[in-house]
């Protein structure tokens, strides 16, 4: 009894941990991977691409997974990777260029629109391991019509801000009455240069876009 005791130990002592701390730093999680081949696997997804947001650092090719039913993981490419779900939550694997210095990562965002919707709104979280200040950071990216599947607009980029009125209301130029709202800086369709807090772009980018799928 007392070598099963000390044997439960050390095998419970070795199992990984399982947590989620960013969409980027995951170990072993319950969720649906979504391939380009148009696949879905149930099972267990590891992340470890926080680190990545140095500069220097270059980010893995591959992410683990380990399929419902089996005990050996796989490395999955990225590049068949579209993204994963976790709960009803689904993270979008997107090329990012978080400080608009034309340096690009594959990251997982968080998908903030619907499925369906005419443009994408993707939420990055950083938790501060990875980034330059150590700090806790949020960053916003926009997926338009004509985009490559992976490609993204930062909201901060110069093809959004400044002049947010005249830039957004050219992308939704298609719903005359949206777009007179945002050029004429009607109260929640305007992000002005200068914001304060990160969290206004959302609140506006999400209206706007609800407004614009529902345009007749």
């Amino acid at each position: 009894m007392k070598y099963l005791l000390i044997a439960l130990i050390l095998v419970s002592g070795c199992k990984s941990t399982s947590y989620f701390n960013t969409s980027n730093d995951v170990a072993r999680q319950k969720s649906i991977l979504y391939l380009r081949n148009k696949d879905t696997i149930a099972g267990e997804i590891s992340v470890i691409m926080e680190t990545s947001l140095h500069a220097n650092v270059t980010y893995p090719s591959a992410i683990e997974f380990t399929p419902e039913g089996k005990s050996i993981k796989q490395n999955i490419p990225l590049d068949d990777v579209v993204g994963y779900r976790i709960g009803t939550v689904f993270y979008a694997l997107k090329k990012v260029d978080i400080h608009m210095n034309g340096i690009n990562r594959l990251l997982f965002l968080k998908q903030l629109t619907p499925d369906h919707s005419k443009i994408q709104l993707y939420e990055l979280f950083e938790s501060g391991n990875g980034n330059d200040t150590g700090e806790r950071e949020y960053s916003y990216y926009l997926s338009l019509q004509g985009l490559g599947p992976i490609e993204t607009i930062n909201t901060r980029s110069s093809k959004i801000m400044p002049l947010f009125e005249e830039k957004m209301s050219k992308i939704v130029a298609d719903c005359p009455a949206l777009a007179e709202k945002i050029r004429l800086k009607e109260k929640g369709y305007f992000i002005p240069f200068v914001t304060f807090s990160i969290k206004k772009h959302p609140e506006v980018l999400l209206r706007i876009i609800n407004e614009y799928n529902n345009c007749r």
